[in-house]
């Protein structure tokens, strides 16, 4: 109770003193209002007009700031409308742009894709990822044997074109609602898918060599898979069985290729075999003529002997005279075995001489050619093969006379054939190998006449050599 009158009182408090602040302000606005008519009563008519006109101009004055700032918005606004066309049209531009630039991307990313799957075949050429030993699929005897095969092959290519039977393709196309227009769109579009396969294939196999032809079939697949992806929607592809065709005719081409060239390879070795015939013919014919010159010689010198022994002469020049004769015979006997070493030479083909010859300026340290020739002075094969084919002249390490040459030489080849430079054409006859394992080799034909000689002399390329480092010495002077 005590509390609910001390909390009256506290209310009425403030109701007093609230109701004397109010009180003081309605005194002080009728103060004012008093000075305002006290003030209007004591001005003159011509200060009230000059008052009033004031007001006025302070009111057009405002009027005109609002005017002014009515226009102002009023222009900030078409400002604005402007800004946002121009954004909006630049937004449009940007899209449109933006469309136009993911279908760039698209094309892009696609030739991207073709050219990444170039690039992986040509890394397949350049990296010859199955260079091993290429194994014929045909094997054939001689190129004219695969040339009537590749023109069979290609004879059934031909007729399966026309027959259609290269392709899978519906019939049951329509053009404008007519089934003849449908079949010639179709026919077309056989055409069209054939001959694009076809060209592309015969560009392809006419480049095809030992190093790329995995990466050529490889392509032919690619553009096979293509071509069918591309007509997929016309129902229309390329079959399997003529594919596999293709296919056939990128070996035979190839294996067609390379056994021409191991036929004119064959043919190059037969031909500079009949020369080394042909010239050992003649050194032989020249030789018999020699021999048998000095022979004829030889017995007119014993005619002339024999006559002066008729004669009237002492005991001691007879002695002298039948010596002289003896050894005229003797001379005879030697040229005789010399002339049957001829005939022996002639009758028998695998007498000859097996060379070991190197070429440091042409081919650099431990590289040889181990070779054989029939020629009678063995000097002038090495001679011709030190022709303008080589930068600088053979140097000669062993000589090895043999009537079974063609044997030892296979023999020797043989033997070194791990250390063969060309593994694939063994008519090449280079081994890199030292030396020191040729000699030991050649001490195994302790029967056979060898003249043997371990360094090089190598003149031409040691003073090339040397010249060029004197020139070089001069520049630096």
């Amino acid at each position: 109770m005590e509390i609910l009158l001390v909390l009256l009182v506290i209310l009425g408090v403030i109701y007093i003193f609230k109701l004397k602040k109010d009180l003081k302000k309605s005194e002080e606005e009728l103060e004012n209002h008093k000075n305002l008519e006290r003030t209007f009563e004591q001005m003159t008519f011509i200060e009230l007009e000059e008052k009033i006109e004031d007001k006025k101009n302070e009111l057009s004055d405002t009027e005109k700031q609002r005017q002014k700032i009515i226009d102002d918005n009023q222009k900030l606004h078409e400002n604005k409308k402007k800004e946002i066309s121009k954004i909006e049209s630049e937004r449009d531009r940007l899209i449109d742009k933006n469309q136009k630039l993911a279908k760039e991307k698209k094309r892009k990313e696609e030739e991207v894709n073709v050219l990444k799957e170039a690039i992986d075949i040509l890394k397949e050429d350049v990296e010859l990822q199955e260079f091993g030993i290429y194994k014929p699929k045909f094997d054939f005897a001689n190129s004219l044997i695969y040339k009537d095969k590749l023109k069979s092959l290609r004879d059934v290519q031909k007729e399966m074109v026309k027959n259609k039977t290269a392709v899978l393709y519906s019939n049951n196309w329509t053009v404008d609602g007519s089934k003849s227009k449908g079949k010639k769109m179709m026919n077309n579009n056989i055409k069209q898918i054939l001959r694009s396969f076809n060209n592309e294939c015969d560009v392809l196999i006419g480049k095809v060599t030992y190093k790329n032809i995995d990466s050529i079939k490889n392509r032919i697949q690619k553009i096979y898979d293509q071509l069918n992806k591309l007509n997929e929607t016309q129902a229309l592809s390329i079959t399997p069985s003529y594919l596999e065709l293709k296919f056939n005719e990128l070996y035979l081409a190839f294996e067609y290729a390379r056994k021409k060239e191991e036929e004119k390879e064959a043919l190059r070795q037969q031909r500079e075999k009949e020369r080394e015939e042909k010239a050992l013919q003649k050194e032989i014919n020249d030789k018999k003529k020699a021999v048998d010159k000095d022979i004829k010689h030889y017995n007119n010198l014993i005619e002339i002997l024999m006559e002066k022994i008729t004669q009237d002469i002492s005991e001691e020049e007879r002695k002298s005279i039948e010596e002289e004769i003896a050894n005229i015979k003797n001379n005879i006997d030697n040229k005789e075995k010399e002339k049957e070493e001829l005939d022996y030479r002639e009758a028998h083909s695998s007498a000859g001489y097996v060379y070991i010859i190197s070429n440091i300026g042409a081919f650099g340290e431990k590289v040889v050619k181990i070779g054989v020739t029939r020629r009678l002075d063995p000097i002038e094969r090495i001679k011709e093969l030190s022709s303008a084919s080589v930068p600088f002249t053979y140097d000669v390490h062993a000589l090895i006379f043999s009537y079974e040459a063609y044997d030892l030489e296979a023999e020797l080849h043989q033997y070194f054939d791990e250390f063969r430079l060309n593994k694939v054409n063994t008519r090449k006859e280079f081994f890199k190998v030292s030396i020191d394992q040729i000699e030991d080799k050649l001490k195994e034909y302790g029967d056979l006449t060898i003249d043997f000689k371990r360094t090089a002399d190598a003149e031409e390329y040691r003073e090339s050599l040397a010249m060029g480092k004197g020139k070089a010495v001069n520049n630096m002077v």
